[in-house]
């Protein structure tokens, strides 16, 4: 056995036990091994003890643009429509692979020190942040967005998102023990058209591919698109044969009914991003009601320029509090709901609910410690309630990806910080400013 953490507070996720007082979880070859209330007869090389600490799955982030951290703070207190077309897709014109591998690893190690440890991920440069994860010992599912505002003149073939696309399937497709994923990715309904998304989404079906798309993010794109097509963004997505791949959507503020009954019937999952939905003045989602209809509902951050960090514990208290404001109803979004959804939620909208989400033998060992033993988290009467309600990513004291630590009380043993701050300060800042030589 590679590892054993003992004398464990563990947060299974299981809802048979989802609680383990004082519990022993063994890892060997990048998997759990062994969960139980005894110490287990195979010795480990190393043994961590977990007194006064929480031991929980890795969460999963179902929605970033990770590299945007170069843009954190730069735009901020804008609609979403000006913050786009205005801030954004100006300085991402000018990004190089160089800054967005500097934006991409900065991004990494923000993610594992507030225990992030999958994310979904959905920006440019794709195949050579691939490499870089492998590096780091992220896992990831990777996608380039299609952008096609020219039905006339749109080539697929000549489209760098979708030559990525191809390069991330040829190249990185399970890569890493399975660590490393290809998307394909639509970024929405209002950026392109049906020819498209039945392009792309073939792609998906014929690779077994999850498929990531913005909808209805905004109750003006989700009103316009109704104006225009005469259907919501979902209907005519759905209507394309997109939901015939495993959507994954970012989003869904404005849901109606009949969406989240289609998203229901087609497996499909939302990523709900609270805390971007909020800076940037798009609304609530309708929680509790995605609930109600069976839906699948994954937490992300989306991007540091509309949030602006990667701690996903800011998304599990807000999309828990969020809903019983709304409501007025305290119980309909429990902190087990929550935490399920940064979790449980997120493995099964990446495709990876029999990989990762749960403390589970056979399952990869993507976990974290929090260290509960501090005046900020005492005392404990429930500690699930304690993470959701009283903890921050600042809390996680070690980050394990498939049996391999990648930090821990304060150290990253993959990347180096310094030289990430560096480079970012250095060399992207200066081109998001606009004053790169």
């Amino acid at each position: 056995m590679d590892y054993l953490f003992q004398n464990a507070t563990v947060l299974t996720m299981c809802d048979e036990r989802p609680v383990l007082q004082n519990g022993f979880v063994g890892v060997a070859g990048g998997k759990v091994v062994y969960v139980g209330e005894t110490a287990p007869e195979d010795p480990a090389m190393r043994t961590i003890d977990c007194r006064g600490k929480f031991l929980l799955p890795g969460l999963v982030n179902a929605h970033a643009h990770t590299a945007m951290c170069l843009m954190r703070g730069y735009a901020d207190d804008y609609t979403l429509q000006t913050w786009l077309y205005e801030k954004v897709f100006p300085v991402e014109a000018r990004l190089d692979e160089r800054a967005i591998l500097a934006g991409a690893r900065l991004g990494f190690a923000e993610m594992l020190r507030t225990g992030t440890t999958s994310a979904s991920d959905m920006y440019f440069r794709e195949p050579a942040v691939a490499a870089l994860a492998l590096e780091c010992g992220m896992r990831v599912s990777l996608s380039n967005a299609v952008l096609a505002f020219d039905e006339a003149t749109y080539d697929p073939e000549k489209d760098r998102a979708i030559q990525e696309t191809r390069a991330l399937i040829r190249d990185f497709h399970g890569a890493g023990n399975g660590r490393i994923r290809a998307d394909a990715a639509i970024h929405a309904e209002y950026t392109s058209y049906p020819a498209v998304w039945r392009y792309v989404t073939d792609i998906a079906r014929k690779n077994g591919l999850v498929l990531q798309v913005h909808v209805s993010e905004t109750k003006k794109e989700h009103e316009e698109c109704l104006a225009r097509r005469g259907v919501t963004p979902t209907r005519a997505l759905y209507d394309a044969g997109v939901f015939e791949a495993k959507v994954l959507a970012a989003h869904g503020v404005w849901l109606s009914d009949e969406d989240m009954d289609i998203f229901a019937e087609a497996g499909a999952s939302v990523a709900h991003c609270p805390v971007s939905n909020l800076k940037l003045g798009s609304g609530i989602a309708r929680l509790a009601e995605m609930k109600r209809h069976g839906m699948n509902v994954a937490l992300g951050t989306d991007g540091c320029c509309s949030n602006n960090t990667h701690d996903l514990f800011e998304e599990v208290k807000l999309a828990a509090l969020l809903q019983k404001g709304v409501s007025g109803d305290p119980t309909c979004v429990t902190a087990y709901e929550s935490l399920k959804m940064a979790t449980v939620g997120g493995a099964k909208a990446q495709g990876r609910e029999n990989e990762i989400g749960r403390i589970a033998e056979g399952f990869d060992a993507d976990m974290i410690l929090i260290d509960a033993d501090s005046p900020i988290l005492r005392p404990v009467y429930d500690p699930i309630s304690t993470t959701v309600y009283s903890a921050t990513g600042r809390d996680v004291c070690l980050t394990m990806v498939q049996g391999r630590i990648l930090y821990e009380n304060g150290q990253f043993t993959t990347i180096d910080v310094e030289q990430a701050m560096h480079e970012v300060e250095h060399y992207a800042v200066p081109i998001v400013r606009g004053t790169a030589q």
